[in-house]
């Protein structure tokens, strides 16, 4: 057991640090890129990204997801998986070509009609070829982080980050371009990256094609054909009705308050990677004692990314009045609200893997059903009177949805010892250590003692979790400090 859960750590501080380190990298940039754009140029990025991973998700059926679930399965077989991952990949290849000459020719009614002109034919086909490119990155670094390449994936991550801020730098200072930096700088980046990748992951392709593996996969994936149908909607509605109702200007602050909160998303992400494989091995092992560790674990990571939350929400103010100018302000007081989103996705880290192990992908459409109509009619009931603050209330009350919804669902198809009054609880907790952010915001006091009243109430947080024994303190020490690359000896 001692062997086990040092091994997660130190895959799991290895993905940290690379997050770390590219977020950083990115963060470090933003007095730069905020000196050259405006919150508008930063709306039309985001729309750009949008239509990119709409159009290329739509389409891909979630094939990854089945290259990923059966690497497990196939993991003493590679011949067999080889030859399931290299159906899946050339499937997606003819797919991408056949849809992009589709969009090609309707460029001009994308433009038009979803994006009021804002977005140009060109960047719209230029999206769909990022996206393309996008998810087959996504779909080679799952196969990574099943394989367990937690630094060969972390090399990967820092690179791209490295690669994409250069090329940035070098679009906005030798030509003067402002939003086509990014969006140039973004998909050379990513070409260099695919083609590393695929370099990377060569013993799992070959060049055949078997229609027998691609009906498994397909049959595994096809279910959640309709889930990303609905949470593609979920994640593009609010910035098209933003788009709409507020302007570009709305869509970048709303984009630059989920730059923020996507922090915490970053921090998830990186322990997931190793979290996922740790749910399985222990849920193929089928006991009430395997059971019991993966609770436990669920347990103590979420109060470890409720921690590392709270932390972003009090301090988003201060990270932003560093890091932008003051068109950039307004985007604070939509932090707190958007990581929030996170905090109900927390419960997603467990309920995800028991649909998946149980292999009931399709219990995921009600939940995604239900979670976009209550997402659409927030949207339309909240932005055209308070705009990206709307947006952001109508996002996470619809992914609290998704959490209950789905915690119901996966236990009924692979119970788990979930105890949902403690789960409550921590959530209460953490509702009444969020709710004095706002008036702290609005405090005109000196700048380090609002620094110390939003640490101690950090603190306070952590000794409450400690003093109701949610988690030892022990615990939680050891894994930020060994996330941060630290030891910490306790007696």
């Amino acid at each position: 057991m001692a062997t086990r859960n040092k091994s997660f750590l130190q895959d799991s501080s290895i993905y940290f640090s690379a997050i770390i380190i590219s977020t950083a990298i990115a963060f470090l940039t933003l007095p730069i890129y905020t000196r050259y754009l405006s919150p508008a140029d930063y709306g039309i990025v985001a729309l750009y990204m949008m239509f990119g991973q709409i159009s290329s998700g739509l389409v891909s059926i979630g094939i990854h997801s089945a290259s990923y679930r059966y690497y497990f399965k196939y993991k003493d077989d590679p011949v067999e998986y080889k030859i399931l991952n290299s159906t899946n990949l050339l499937f997606l290849f003819i797919v991408y070509t056949l849809v992009g000459i589709g969009v090609y020719y309707l460029a001009s009614w994308f433009s038009s009609n979803l994006f009021n002109g804002k977005i140009t034919d060109a960047l719209i086909i230029l999206s769909f070829i990022n996206g393309c490119i996008n998810y087959f990155i996504n779909y080679t670094t799952l196969i990574l982080t099943a394989q367990l390449r937690s630094v060969t994936f972390s090399t990967i991550i820092i690179s791209q980050a490295l690669l994409r801020v250069a090329l940035a730098l070098y679009f906005i200072f030798m030509y003067s371009m402002t939003y086509l930096a990014l969006i140039y700088a973004t998909i050379f980046t990513n070409i260099i990256i695919v083609v590393l990748l695929l370099f990377l992951i060569r013993q799992t392709l070959g060049i055949r094609f078997s229609l027998s593996s691609l009906r498994k996969s397909l049959l595994f994936s096809y279910p959640t054909t309709p889930i990303k149908v609905v949470g593609l909607v979920y994640s593009s509605f609010d910035k098209i009705m933003l788009n709409k109702y507020t302007g570009l200007i709305s869509v970048g602050y709303y984009i630059f308050g989920q730059k923020f909160g996507n922090m915490l998303k970053m921090v998830m992400d990186s322990i997931g990677k190793v979290w996922t494989p740790f749910f399985m091995e222990n849920a193929y092992l089928n006991t009430k004692k395997a059971q019991n560790i993966i609770v436990n674990r669920f347990y103590e990571l979420a109060f470890f990314y409720m921690t590392i939350g709270l932390g972003i929400i009090y301090f988003s103010e201060e990270m932003i009045k560093i890091l932008t100018t003051k068109e950039y302000y307004p985007s604070m007081y939509v932090v707190p609200i958007y990581v929030y989103f996170y905090f109900f996705s927390i419960m997603g880290t467990i309920t995800v893997p028991q649909l998946m192990f149980a292999e009931k992908m399709i219990y995921r459409l009600p939940i995604s059903v239900v979670s976009v109509i209550v997402n659409i009619v927030l949207n339309v009931l909240l932005i055209p009177s308070f705009g990206a603050i709307g947006a952001a209330v109508a996002t996470t009350l619809s992914q609290l949805m998704v959490g209950i919804i789905g915690l119901y669902l996966s236990q009924r198809v692979f119970p788990l010892p979930i105890n949902k009054l403690k789960l409550i609880r921590l959530y209460l907790i953490l509702l009444i250590f969020t709710i004095p952010v706002y008036p702290i915001m609005a405090l005109g006091i000196n700048f380090l003692l609002k620094v110390v009243i939003k640490l101690s109430i950090i603190l306070l947080f952590i000794w409450v979790g400690v003093k109701i024994k949610h988690i030892t303190f022990k615990y939680f020490s050891d894994t930020f400090f060994h996330l941060f690359g630290r030891r910490l000896s306790l007696t």
